[in-house]
């Protein structure tokens, strides 16, 4: 069982240790995790002397990280960026590939989750789980209306992926607003019945699963990240149509 702390900072089991980054050699931890378990997976060739994967919307983010108690290593960790912690003039990290205008258009609260990354000797592990289950406790204590972000695919060829994009625009698509990728050119979908859904949704990246098992939606756009080596796609949550069942049995992990 997970012991959760009344602060709703901390959560606590038996192998592993939950809480945000609060000095410089924490967000160093993570940003060494960052630069070896996700941008070296994507792309080998990104080599940087200090090993470390820091931009600058980290300044202004809360970092949080998963700690195996045994060894003291950051084993997992996400990047929360709210409206709230935003400076004026900044902008969220997806809005470099994704027009949200018409969602922030309403002037309800936002969050983006950003920089999901398990270490890969754990990723047949609870962590991942117990990550989504720290932050969307912390989201839903803060009563963020809406939580977004982005989820990868690995590679730059969208056309690989028609079958995982038209399952998504077929069942998950974002309906009630406008959201567009930046960019112009899109792969054609597959109409749903031509669609192997329970297969296809097997094969969909843990990260994405576990998105829609919230109930998020997804944009129809995606976006070719050719610097960092994947196809991004939108991701919704709001949080007057959470899929409840699901989060309720996260949070009795």
């Amino acid at each position: 069982m997970v012991k959760s702390y009344l602060d709703g900072t901390k959560m606590e089991s038996e192998k592993f240790t939950l809480k945000f980054a609060e000095t410089a050699e924490e967000r160093n931890a993570v940003y060494a995790l960052r630069y070896r378990d996700m941008i070296l997976e994507y792309r080998p060739e990104n080599v940087k002397e200090d090993g470390l994967d820091i931009s600058p919307a980290d300044a202004f983010a809360k970092h949080a990280m998963c700690i195996d108690n045994a060894t003291g290593d950051v084993v997992g960790s996400y990047r929360i960026i709210t409206s709230d912690s935003l400076p004026e003039h900044e902008r969220f990290v997806c809005e470099d590939e994704f027009d949200i205008s018409a969602l922030k258009a309403t002037g309800e609260s936002i969050a983006e989750l950003s920089r999901a990354v398990v270490k890969r000797e754990y990723r047949n592990s609870v962590v991942l789980m117990l990550l989504l289950r720290f932050v969307v406790k912390y989201l839903r204590e803060q009563n963020y209306r809406f939580v977004i972000g982005e989820a990868s695919f690995l590679g730059t060829d969208k056309t690989v992926r028609q079958n995982e994009f038209s399952y998504l625009a077929a069942y998950h698509a974002i309906t009630d607003f406008d959201i567009r990728s930046l960019e112009k050119e899109q792969i054609g979908l597959l109409p749903k019945e031509a669609l192997d859904a329970p297969t296809i949704k097997r094969s969909l990246p843990p990260l994405i699963r576990a998105y829609l098992g919230f109930g998020a939606k997804v944009s129809r756009d995606s976006f070719t990240d050719r610097e960092f080596g994947s196809v991004d796609v939108f991701i919704l949550l709001d949080s007057e149509n959470y899929n409840d069942a699901y989060i309720n049995r996260l949070l009795r992990l």
